[in-house]
């Protein structure tokens, strides 16, 4: 094997003080890129005192190239002289170039066979040369103890080895919490994209739901023929009206603006009390409707013969108006979102299943289930979130059976995890994804967490992710906050994060074996016709007012021609 190994290209020997962490070589020209996973053979010491042989692995994290032959006073002189180099006596073919190597870790001489990489405990013998392992080699190493029948989920390749591709471990994907953060356009749909057809393809048919605030995943139902096995459902947000709903109606009075009193309160649920939940498909909107009647017959009543509520038609009327409020918001929500469904007239779109009673119509083996949620505000939409998950994961930690394991896709994640920062931390998904996200994985829920702006992201909730693709962040706010909650981020790996381009990224975390620089496979038959970047220019250009303006615009033009020619008329007349 040893032989073998020799047989790779070397590119560099190794110079200068070596450490346990890192070390440097000086690099032949072109033979390597910042990033590159390279090698060293070694000899260290073991338990037992015996010295053998091991494979140094490492990560390519700086590259330093100078000419001790071209002086910068050189330089100075022939740039205000306007001269070209070629035409002095001074050499400009004689670069030299060094590299620094952070140590990823050991392994035994026959990567051939499982590989496990440790910690190196004696440092590399200057003078020894740099290899550039073969593609076999470097896909070993990355796999790791993972077998040919392990679950892994093929995400890309690596930047700098485009012949070498990645895999995540798809059981801590599904388990542990994955965030996916980037800036806008630097290809978070793309990695999801690449993460769910894995994870819903025939091999795994893992349930996934989707909660989808702009639409982003409607492509999947549009493309639903390339899972035959998979059931791709597209969902409106219906809130059922139940006792498990409450805390949530409470919720939007009071986020819009709507404080009651003591004895406001106690009308209000008096009202509660003496108007019942009719069928398992009661929705929110149409509850509020019967409660608000009550509560207005009953402010009309001067005397009220229930000593309850004697005296309370005041707070009664107060109950009536507040009910009218949230009524109206639910109701223009609702309308927008069934605009918003309108533009998509080849998608079929079905109310929200009771998640309470009929969780296996939402969470089922090969299903997919992504929640519309475009056209309500930020806070409806949270307590949909909130509703959703708090019941589903209730189901899994009650062990009933009545759904499978399962993961969710949260989208916009800082919109329903918000930071202290924000000082919206008080939305009803915090804490239930805060919940989730530490008892998940015992029974069987998972998160993935997608937004672009980390920075403002519920530090606690982010921190428990135990794996993380990071695209582009050019925000040093943003990039400060990922270096705080991702342990194993070096400032090397992070220096990475504002020079990435579009679908290149960071993996780091339980789902690999150490942090990779990869670029993410791009599903182009995922892409959607109907779900496109917005043309504004190009569509304004074809952009004509309604008809109803069209015929204001010309009765006006009618009807000011009229008035010219009375006026053209009444001249003649008095000439």
């Amino acid at each position: 094997m040893e032989d073998k190994i020799k047989k790779w290209e070397t590119i560099g020997t190794v110079v200068g003080n070596t450490t346990v962490n890192k070390y440097s070589f000086v690099l032949r020209s072109h033979k390597a890129r910042r990033g590159d996973i390279v090698a060293t053979l070694t000899e260290v010491p073991n338990e037992s005192g015996d010295i053998h042989k091991v494979i140094v692995w490492g990560t390519l994290d700086e590259i330093d190239r100078f000419n001790p032959f071209f002086p910068q006073e050189a330089a100075g002189e022939i740039a205000e002289e306007g001269i070209e180099w070629v035409d002095t006596i001074l050499s400009g073919s004689r670069d030299e170039v060094h590299s620094q190597v952070r140590i990823l870790g050991v392994t035994e001489m026959d990567y051939t066979k499982k590989i496990d990489i440790s910690p190196l405990n004696y440092p590399v013998k200057p003078a020894e040369s740099v290899l550039y392992p073969e593609k076999e080699a470097v896909s070993a190493l990355l796999t790791g103890n993972l077998d040919k029948n392990a679950n892994t989920i093929k995400v890309g390749r690596l930047i700098s080895r485009k012949d070498v591709e990645v895999f995540m471990d798809a059981d801590k994907i599904v388990s542990r919490h994955l965030a996916i953060l980037a800036m806008t356009g630097a290809g978070k749909t793309v990695a999801v994209r690449r993460i769910l057809r894995e994870l819903i393809s025939e091999k795994y048919s893992y349930p996934i739901i989707i909660f989808d605030p702009h639409g982003d995943y409607l492509g999947f139902y549009e493309k639903k023929d390339l899972f035959p096995k998979a059931d791709i459902k597209l969902f409106y947000p219906i809130i059922q009206a139940d006792e498990d709903n409450m805390d949530i109606l409470y919720s939007l009075i009071e986020k819009l603006g709507i404080k009651f009193t003591d004895p406001q309160h106690a009308a209000f649920n008096w009202c509660l009390t003496q108007c019942p939940y009719e069928t398992t498909d009661d929705t929110l909107l149409s509850y509020l409707g019967r409660l608000r009647d009550l509560a207005e017959s009953v402010s009309r009543k001067r005397e009220q013969s229930d000593p309850d509520i004697k005296g309370m038609s005041k707070s009664f009327g107060v109950v009536v108006r507040s009910l009218d409020t949230v009524r109206r918001k639910l109701i223009q929500m609702e309308s927008n979102n069934e605009r918003q469904r309108k533009k998509f007239t080849k998608f079929e779109f079905d109310p929200l299943p009771n998640v309470h009673k009929q969780p296996f119509k939402i969470i089922k083996p090969g299903q997919v289930s992504i929640f519309y949620l475009s056209g309500y505000d930020e806070l409806t939409q949270s307590a949909i979130v909130s509703i959703v998950m708090e019941s589903l994961f209730k189901h899994r930690s009650e062990l009933n059976d009545k759904i499978p394991a399962f993961s969710a896709v949260i989208e916009e994640a800082h919109n329903f995890i918000p930071s202290r920062s924000e000082g919206t931390s008080e939305k009803p998904s915090l804490a239930t994804v805060r919940k989730i996200i530490t008892e998940g994985r015992k029974f069987g829920t998972g998160l993935i967490l997608v937004s672009q702006r980390p920075s403002r992201l519920d530090e606690t909730t982010l921190a428990q992710c135990n794996s993380f693709i990071v695209l582009r962040l050019v925000n040093p706010r943003d990039q400060n906050h990922i270096k705080q909650v991702m342990e194993n981020l070096s400032n090397e790996d992070a220096s990475w994060l504002p020079g990435f381009g579009p679908g290149q990224g960071l993996i780091s975390g339980q789902a690999v074996k150490f942090p990779l620089k990869v670029l993410i496979d791009f599903d182009e038959d995922l892409t959607s016709a109907s779900i496109g970047d917005e043309d504004f220019i190009n569509s304004n250009k074809k952009w004509e007012p309604p008809l109803d303006e069209k015929l204001q615009e010309e009765n006006k033009k009618n009807f000011s021609d009229v008035d010219d020619k009375i006026k053209r008329s009444k001249k003649k007349v008095s000439i």
